[in-house]
């Protein structure tokens, strides 16, 4: 891998992110409209694929990225922070999130 500076590593890291928002929004927007507006039995069967992808997604983050939210606890700098954006305690898991769209669903 070419060297990068930490700059450059930082900028790599924001756009990620940025992506990841960005594909969010697309996803969410399509689930939206496959929910309100597909007729198909594929089209409908579609949203159900977009929920295991998602879930399995949220499950990766849950295991590898959600410990770093530690940091708050271990980092002098972010212990400092009076920030209402830091992790909660009780997170919803992407388990719960499915179970209850699925219960909304049958409940239609």
């Amino acid at each position: 891998m070419p060297f990068m500076d930490d700059k450059t590593r930082d900028l790599a890291v924001l756009q990620l992110l940025t992506r990841l928002v960005r594909e969010t929004d697309r996803i969410v927007r399509l689930a939206d409209d496959i929910d309100n507006y597909a007729e198909t039995e594929q089209a409908k069967k579609a949203f159900n694929l977009i929920g295991t992808e998602v879930g399995n997604l949220l499950k990766m983050i849950e295991t590898s990225i959600a410990p770093l939210y530690g940091l708050y606890e271990l980092d002098e700098g972010l212990k400092s922070l009076n920030n209402p954006n830091k992790a909660k305690e009780n997170p919803i898991h992407s388990n719960q999130i499915i179970t209850a769209e699925i219960i909304s669903r049958q409940e239609k």
